[in-house]
């Protein structure tokens, strides 16, 4: 079977027919289709004529009084960081742990967080983009402290702080995983002015999430079935 993909239709700022604001906050739904030349497709737009082979359930929802607030508390500009260590730990499983726990603390998919942290960096707790994100979830330095993250190159810490911030995207966006990643990737103030995905470039993150996304899925049932 070939690799796991995702296939978006792109209608103006439409992807996966649920990026303005105003549609169904809650209709997360993420559809599996497994196609004729045997790619695997995950979208959350139903097919016309094709029974999905799996249907996994919406983002969990915890809202939060102060989530809208605190959204909007971290938009920044970044600082100049100093890198720490030339020698990252990259193994793609070495985070597991930490990843777990911070699912459970706020209520995040184990794989969706691992699924940004690929995107994000690749699993280099060092690193450090060219707008100055730092480590593993690519926090902003201000975004970090304002998380409480002391030091954003320590994966727990940067883990933590990092699902911390998707858990006040969730209920920010209510629960509709492309703003919440758009945002993540973007920022809520330019997701908010254009209503939707702002760039192609976070087009192409949100993609590589969802098809990082659906790999890990696909690795936890299969682990659950053979234990």
């Amino acid at each position: 079977m070939k690799a796991s993909a995702i296939l978006p239709r792109l209608t103006g700022l439409a992807l996966f027919g649920l990026c303005a604001l105003h549609a169904d906050p809650l209709d997360a739904t993420i559809y599996r289709y497994e196609l004729e030349d045997g790619t695997v497709l995950y979208t959350t737009e139903p097919r016309t004529g094709q029974t999905p082979s799996d249907v996994i359930g919406d983002m969990p929802a915890r809202q939060s009084a102060t989530s809208a607030r605190e959204a909007r508390r971290m938009r920044e500009m970044p600082t100049p960081p100093t890198r720490p260590n030339p020698n990252p730990n990259r193994s793609p499983n070495a985070f597991d742990d930490i990843i777990a726990e911070a699912a459970a603390a706020y209520s995040i998919p184990f794989e969706l967080i691992k699924a940004v942290i690929r995107a994000e960096s690749g699993f280099d707790p060092h690193a450090i983009s060219h707008v100055g994100a730092q480590g593993l979830m690519q926090l902003m330095p201000r975004t970090a402290r304002s998380l409480n993250c002391d030091d954003p190159f320590d994966p727990r810490e940067n883990i933590m702080a990092g699902t911390q911030y998707l858990r006040i995207l969730t209920d920010r966006f209510g629960g509709d995983m492309n703003l919440i990643l758009a945002a993540y990737n973007a920022g809520t103030g330019t997701v908010n002015r254009v209503e939707g995905i702002p760039y192609e470039a976070t087009r192409r993150y949100i993609e590589r999430v969802w098809q990082y996304y659906g790999e890990y899925l696909d690795a936890s049932r299969r682990a659950a079935s053979e234990q």
